[in-house]
């Protein structure tokens, strides 16, 4: 989620108990079509109402927290603003500037601004040379960051209300969806153009709308399991897995680290035998 100063401004004014778009104009120094442009997209992430012209705060866990941390704490309308939040809300555990820019899919100077600015107010402290937030100062921001992630994972304004959202960050998402979307199909959904056909309700789609690698695909599928493991879907990797494995061998995850013990003959708790597996790769021709 990314909100403007503007935006962050807004929620500010409305936890000093300003809610009138024309006095919230005037306190900004914003004209009331800029207000009315930036409110639409705290409306659109369930901030806020309008009614009337009079922004009301949205009772809602993400909305109270922020809302309340901003009107303390006007300090971290700068931090937060802009990519801040898509940042900041990667290191609640300790990490480096890599892992910062694989999670937020951010760039590397974005990152460097806005770590400055949070470390600026202690909102970030160092702990062997990776960044952390300061739970012992910004407990607040911290519990407000976490809702706000929270509400992420189920919401997103790129895609249908009743999707599931399985991975994203600003530049791209993996979700599931019962409807026919324009949207690129990817992981289970994708592998019948790799001669593993399926089944299912739902579609896995992948946005912005691209030609994906297989290696893409296939890493797309990870991400679903991660989140919902069902005992198909790991039969379903396994086969896939094995079908491409020169092409998928540098891909390292604790998924594949299990499958492959699974190969070698061990028990492995919630996922299938080798033998289930060799039944299913028969229906597809694929040699274990």
């Amino acid at each position: 989620m990314k909100l403007s100063k503007t935006e962050l401004g807004i929620l500010r004014q409305i936890a000093e108990g300003n809610r009138k778009v024309q006095e919230i104009a005037k306190a900004l120094a914003k004209s009331k079509f800029q207000i009315y442009r930036s409110g639409q997209k705290l409306i659109e992430n369930s901030f806020v109402n309008l009614i009337h012209g009079l922004y009301l705060p949205i009772k809602n866990t993400h909305s109270n927290l922020l809302t309340q941390l901003l009107g303390d704490y006007p300090s971290v309308i700068e931090p937060l603003s802009d990519s801040g939040i898509e940042i900041l809300k990667c290191i609640f555990e300790p990490k480096s500037i890599k892992e910062i820019i694989q999670e937020s899919g951010l760039k590397r100077t974005q990152i460097f601004k806005k770590i400055k600015q949070a470390k600026a107010i202690s909102l970030v402290k160092m702990i062997d040379n990776k960044y952390l937030l300061n739970e012992k100062l910004w407990s607040k921001a911290i519990e407000s960051l976490k809702e706000i992630k929270k509400y992420e994972e189920t919401n997103d304004s790129r895609i249908p209300g009743n999707s599931i959202i399985y991975f994203k960050n600003n530049k791209e998402i993996i979700f599931s969806s019962k409807e026919k979307i324009n949207a690129t199909l990817t992981a289970f959904s994708a592998y019948q153009k790799y001669k593993i056909k399926i089944f299912s309700a739902r579609n896995y789609y992948y946005l912005p709308n691209k030609k994906l690698s297989k290696k893409e695909v296939f890493k797309h599928s990870l991400y679903i399991v991660e989140k919902d493991l069902q005992y198909q879907d790991l039969i379903l990797i396994a086969l896939f897995y094995t079908k491409y494995k020169k092409e998928l061998s540098k891909i390292k995850h604790i998924i594949l680290e299990n499958i492959d013990k699974v190969f070698q003959g061990e028990q492995i708790s919630g996922y299938p035998t080798l033998e289930e597996i060799k039944e299913r790769a028969e229906i597809y021709d694929i040699q274990l």
